[in-house]
């Protein structure tokens, strides 16, 4: 009988840390029509476009000179608690860059996210496409004023949990709320309520492939 209370116990407490950790994002898997993403993904690894993108404040610098002491600065303050991040950025101009955007605002997906939000969504903000080989990171901050909901769509087919990359949530309590890379998903965060801070900690191996922006 002890057993049985226990376990009941032990399912009760579970199913609140999964509401209340649900209660700081959304997701929806398969979030992307299969040959739309599978394009995306034969064209960012077949051609290189990426450009190695850094900060200073909230100012991006992109491109590809000075890599390894660029990065290097960026791990200096990251470990001086400054905000920081070290990955690439597929260039601005990029062909599939447009084609992202404008499926991102068609009305059949605005709707979707619309319906997964309760909010009505009208467009995104800003989009890019980030890479982040072993080594890079992007450290704990908010997103202030680029839009209602931030958003990432994970690309990697198959995503080893051993190599990081998660994407952590900082709750009002304290608590890091990882979540990890999976093909297809959308996680969703509401910005504008709240403050969400949140950061991805660093790539220990292969390269994680992600669609970054904000819904307004």
């Amino acid at each position: 009988m002890k057993l049985i209370i226990f376990l009941i116990i032990i399912f009760i407490f579970l199913s609140i840390y999964d509401y209340y950790q649900k209660s700081y994002y959304i997701t929806n898997k398969n979030f992307l029509d299969n040959n739309f993403i599978e394009k995306v993904n034969h064209i960012i690894n077949k051609e290189n476009d990426w450009l190695y993108t850094t900060n200073i404040g909230n100012d991006k610098i992109k491109h590809n000179n000075d890599i390894n002491s660029r990065k290097q600065e960026s791990i200096k303050k990251l470990n001086n608690g400054q905000f920081s991040y070290s990955k690439y950025e597929y260039k601005n101009d990029a062909p599939i860059l447009k084609e992202i955007k404008d499926y991102l605002n068609s009305p059949i997906i605005l709707k979707k996210v619309s319906s997964l939000t309760g909010k009505k969504i009208t467009k995104t903000t800003d989009i890019f496409i980030s890479k982040f080989e072993p080594g890079d990171f992007l450290s704990t901050h908010n997103d202030v004023n680029l839009g209602r909901y931030a958003f990432m769509i994970y690309l990697n087919n198959k995503w080893n949990r051993r190599c990081g990359g998660d994407l952590n949530l900082i709750t009002g309590h304290g608590i890091h709320i990882p979540i990890q890379p999976e093909y297809n998903k959308l996680v969703l965060m509401d910005i504008k309520s709240e403050e969400r801070p949140h950061y991805i900690n660093m790539i220990k191996c292969d390269n994680r492939y992600a669609i970054t922006g904000w819904f307004n």
